[in-house]
């Protein structure tokens, strides 16, 4: 096809000269923004505060998306400003609150490091340990994420002995302490049905070494004294289970305990006549 010879053969260079200017000028205008908004806060045209409660106001609704739109906006505009401590904290509520824990881990992580003084700085730590909580894969899956929150959540009780999350905090380590005891609990059970017995012992005996205090703690005696008989390691059942007050235990797990007795020759149980 030929090129009419009305064409304008300079036509393609213009508007790529236009679309450089039009680019040049975007680049100015951000570069100019930071001063206009500074301009702004000074002829009262953008308020600070009332911008971060506008933001308060539509977390209350639940609108936490808009809300972290607005308090990204007084972000930019109000570098400096009294509020902005404030502004991290509900951003990091709102991306808390949209279960986005990456987002909130950061923004709380740039509160206490940039604002330690603030009074928001506790609930922060806090609040990083439990999203790890949140994080934290059943039992049968890796454990990174639960050992990750246990270790943050003494890290907060010992700089907060007193602090308003100290209970919360303490019923979380025991929930993550028992998912890492279930874990070697179930793999103890999953190798006695293999009739792996020596295989079952090690992590009977591992719930009780490095998870004394979790509620797997007395079926792991049991299950390690029986594992025990079974190998013929009688005089090391009888340890197990001789200092057990069987009382203590439900009706199953003391039948458990008198049959190990029986086997090795040792006291029997006292029945519970209540």
């Amino acid at each position: 096809m030929k090129m009419n010879a009305n064409t304008n053969p300079q036509r393609p260079p213009l508007i790529a000269a236009v679309a450089v200017v039009a680019v040049a000028l975007s680049v100015v205008a951000a570069s100019c923004s930071g001063t206009s908004s500074k301009k702004l806060i000074k002829k009262g045209l953008y308020n600070c505060s009332e911008r971060l409660q506008t933001a308060v106001k539509r977390m209350d609704r639940k609108n936490y998306t808009d809300a972290i739109r607005i308090l990204d906006d007084v972000k930019f505009q109000c570098g400096g400003s009294p509020v902005m401590d404030s502004v991290y904290y509900y951003t990091a509520i709102s991306h808390f609150r949209l279960k986005q824990y990456d987002e909130a881990r950061a923004e709380f992580e740039s509160l206490y490091a940039e604002f330690p003084r603030s009074p928001f700085v506790e609930e922060a730590h806090f609040r990083i340990a439990h999203m790890r909580y949140m994080r934290s894969l059943p039992s049968f899956r890796d454990q990174t994420d639960t050992r990750e929150a246990m270790r943050l959540f003494n890290d907060y009780v010992d700089l907060y002995p007193r602090g308003a999350h100290v209970d919360s905090a303490r019923v979380l380590y025991s929930l993550s302490l028992n998912k890492l005891a279930e874990k070697e609990f179930n793999n103890a059970l999953f190798y006695r049905k293999q009739k792996e017995h020596n295989a079952a012992l090690i992590y009977y005996r591992a719930v009780l070494s490095e998870y004394p205090e979790s509620r797997f703690a007395s079926e792991a005696v049991v299950g390690m004294a029986e594992m025990l008989v079974v190998l013929q390691r009688t005089r090391e059942a009888a340890e197990a289970v001789g200092e057990l007050d069987a009382t203590a235990f439900d009706e199953k797990l003391r039948g458990r305990i008198e049959a190990v007795r029986q086997k090795v020759g040792g006291p029997a149980v006292e029945k519970d006549n209540g």
